[in-house]
């Protein structure tokens, strides 16, 4: 790598999440190269693979609760270990998780920054609490896994106080939506407490 200017946003944030000790569900990086006016990050690439919203497409749209609540528990402890290491990811979404299809394991990559997945507060104030916020887009990606569309297609503040849950899903994986999806950020679980919500006891 280049010593020369200071080290890109991305790159600096996943050496930093992978300093102490690597977790299995976040995209390892191997190396990053300076261009003349970008830069190359050498990653992991797990096989075979593909992102998250591509898998789900490919199973008609939508996953059943069992591999939903599979991929949940991955995902949190993936963000757990990111809030740890003092890092937000900001960038929760399918397109933003890799699935290796024969073993349902996943990987969490891009750390970066989609408006859509933002909690209320943002709407509302322009405001992201880390834990709070995290809490809300882990809220979005799972509504998106089961029901096949976003929570919300207005973002207005007044829209995203109410999230409307189609029939047919778990009375478990109801509270655990609307525990994330709640609109105060003081009222949402942290991420500790949402990895014991017994709806993910389902993948256990």
């Amino acid at each position: 790598p280049g010593l020369e200017g200071p080290m890109p946003r991305e790159v600096g944030l996943i050496k930093t999440v992978n300093n102490q000790s690597s977790h299995p569900n976040i995209l390892k990086l191997h190396d990053w190269f300076d261009r003349p006016s970008s830069y190359v990050m050498a990653m992991e690439r797990p096989n075979p693979c593909k992102d998250l919203y591509s898998y789900c497409q490919d199973q008609g749209g939508v996953l059943n609760e069992d591999e939903a609540s599979n991929i949940t528990r991955q995902l949190l402890g993936a963000l757990q270990h990111c809030e740890d290491s003092r890092i937000v990811h900001r960038d929760v979404k399918l397109e933003n998780i890799l699935i290796q299809t024969d073993t349902k394991d996943i990987k969490l990559i891009d750390f970066g920054w989609t408006e859509c997945y933002q909690p209320l507060e943002w709407f509302k104030e322009e405001k992201f609490l880390a834990g709070p916020g995290t809490v809300w887009s882990v809220g979005v990606t799972v509504y998106e896994m089961v029901c096949g569309q976003l929570p919300f297609t207005t973002f207005t503040p007044k829209r995203m106080q109410k999230v409307n849950l189609p029939a047919g899903l778990s009375a478990g994986l109801r509270d655990f939506i609307l525990c994330c999806l709640k609109p105060s950020a003081e009222d949402r679980p942290t991420l500790r407490q949402l990895q014991l919500h017994p709806w993910l006891q389902l993948s256990c």
